[in-house]
């Protein structure tokens, strides 16, 4: 495998000669710039050379959405190019993108104008609320060794935990999120329209009867929601199929955690620096 390091004519007479027909790009950069190049640089790239496979190879978990290059096959490509995708911001004298500088210095492009055509797809969201607490009865709050459990179960499937519970000034029993809880909305104006909001952004619901339950009845999918049992079990309450549980129930907690996890949201991963591309061309 052959590398070229930063210069833009040379590259472009490289390909130029058609004997190139699948190349690496190394660009071990920020989220921020991949994106811009991915989505500004690569499609400039690719209709100049249509005949050309351009693989991209990112770093630091931007693979998940980028696509992943084995180790294995790193030498498997006719050319790799390291890009150092030189900064614009600071060209004072020039309305140049960073994304134009890089198509003209290290592709040899000119002329070209960004397109900022971006389709980064709608992943599910990783956030998931609880409602541990109850205004109205101490016999329905969830006690705080069992709520620890399900707020861990939570963080080890990778999803964001956030307890939805609003301290209400007037409530007949004032309640505040427990101490192990970091993420919470006890500093914000208790707001109807603000709870909907706030559930419509989470993917799944875990908690006790109250009117956060209900409006996550009204918002979510059945199956993303338990229901933490107290005195009034989850049948007197509704017929949709919720999951349920008294106490701390580890299957149950799987089960539900299983569903909300099967989702598809269209987002499956593309062929490293190919279907992606096309998408974009298209817009």
């Amino acid at each position: 495998m052959e590398i070229i390091q930063m210069n833009g004519k040379l590259l472009r007479e490289k390909l130029d000669t058609g004997q190139y027909k699948k190349v690496l790009l190394y660009f071990h950069h920020g989220l921020g710039d991949a994106i811009d190049f991915y989505y500004n640089v690569l499609p400039v790239v690719k209709r100049y050379y249509p005949d050309v496979d351009f693989y991209f190879d990112t770093h630091m978990g931007q693979e998940e959405f980028f696509g992943n290059i084995p180790s294995c096959e790193l030498f498997d490509y006719d050319i790799a190019m390291p890009l150092v995708f030189p900064c614009a911001e600071w060209d004072s004298w020039s309305d140049e993108t960073k994304a134009e500088k890089c198509l003209r210095i290290e592709f040899g492009i000119e002329g070209e104008k960004q397109g900022d055509n971006y389709n980064i797809p709608h992943y599910q969201s990783p956030l998931i609320g609880v409602h541990f607490l109850s205004t109205s009865s101490k016999s329905i709050i969830y006690p705080e060794s069992d709520a620890k459990k399900l707020w861990n179960a939570i963080l080890d499937r990778g999803f964001i935990p956030i307890d939805t519970h609003f301290v209400h000034p007037k409530a007949s029993v004032s309640r505040h999120a427990y101490s192990f809880e970091n993420r919470n909305v006890d500093d914000i104006e208790p707001r109807v329209k603000t709870l909907f909001g706030l559930l419509g952004a989470l993917s799944g619901f875990a908690g006790v009867s109250s009117g956060n339950f209900w409006s996550a009845l009204g918002i979510l999918k059945p199956k993303h929601i338990l229901y933490i049992d107290n005195e009034f079990p989850a049948k007197k309450l509704t017929h949709l199929p919720v999951h349920h549980m008294k106490g701390y129930d580890e299957v149950v907690v799987k089960e539900w955690l299983d569903d909300i996890e099967d989702v598809d949201d269209g987002c499956s991963l593309f062929p490293n620096g190919n279907k992606q591309l096309e998408t974009t061309q298209k817009q």
